[in-house]
């Protein structure tokens, strides 16, 4: 199959101001709700409005067939889950896993330099946006939790699951597995918000840790939310650690 056939299908979302993080007014109830405390969720806070620079993000994970022909074509090495050179079958239209912040920037640079379109990870404010539209919803279908909409332990298979498989999961803009399945690595750094584009926290050469968004099949259904940040090491690898691509445009 050739590369072309295995890109993602991009969507284009709207530049509107949106709604990013948590109330701080909502902080007990979710701990109440999710468990913990409220300084849990402590680092969604506050609130506040951003509008941000057209951008495309794509409507799905990148999958292991397409991982597996940059692994082909740039001597990259296969995610270990894949226990070989190549993913097994039933892994191949998954979201590629067991991959670092690293490795999806490596990916990045190899597809730009192939396609002469400036491939990306999300910054944290893109994929939330994406997640969650412009009203501050808390999933991406709405308000209340539906453990039919996404592959999370609140009734998920308990592995991961091919990319688009919970179609009723999809998100304002048309994003899909934006709830559970995998982790998505962001370019972004772990700061504390207000989120600002320029402070740094977009500087890919900035050591540090990176956020990543949407909780995987593992995870019960609070990492689910759209506001809930996770960071881990940009080394770190492990089978519930996945991306996306997005790609800056102009108005």
């Amino acid at each position: 199959m050739k590369l072309s056939d295995l890109l993602p299908d991009f969507v284009f979302p709207p530049s509107q101001p949106f709604l990013m993080g948590t109330p701080e007014r909502e902080l007990g109830a979710l701990a109440k709700t999710y468990g913990g405390t409220r300084e849990s969720y402590r680092e969604e806070s506050p609130q506040h409005r951003l509008r941000l620079p057209p951008f495309a993000i794509a409507g799905t994970p990148v999958t292991n067939a397409l991982y597996a022909i940059y692994v082909a074509d740039a001597g990259a090495c296969p995610p270990l889950i894949w226990r070989g050179a190549t993913p097994p079958d039933h892994l191949r239209d998954c979201p590629v896993t067991d991959v670092s912040w690293e490795d999806a920037q490596h990916f990045c640079r190899w597809l730009s330099n192939l396609m002469a379109t400036p491939y990306r990870l999300p910054t944290e404010a893109e994929w939330e946006y994406a997640a969650r539209g412009s009203d501050g919803r808390r999933f991406p279908w709405g308000d209340e939790w539906d453990p039919t909409r996404a592959n999370t332990r609140d009734g998920g298979p308990g592995v991961v699951t091919p990319v688009g498989a919970y179609p009723s999961g999809i998100s304002p803009w048309g994003c899909l597995d934006m709830a559970g399945n995998v982790w998505e690595w962001t370019a972004s750094l772990d700061a504390p918000y207000p989120y600002r584009f320029d402070d740094g926290r977009e500087d890919p050469n900035a050591p540090g840790r990176r956020i990543l968004r949407g909780g995987s099949f593992a995870n019960p259904r609070g990492f689910a939310r759209c506001a809930c940040r996770f960071r881990l090491a940009p080394t770190v690898r492990n089978e519930f650690l996945g991306f996306r691509l997005a790609f800056s445009t102009t108005s």
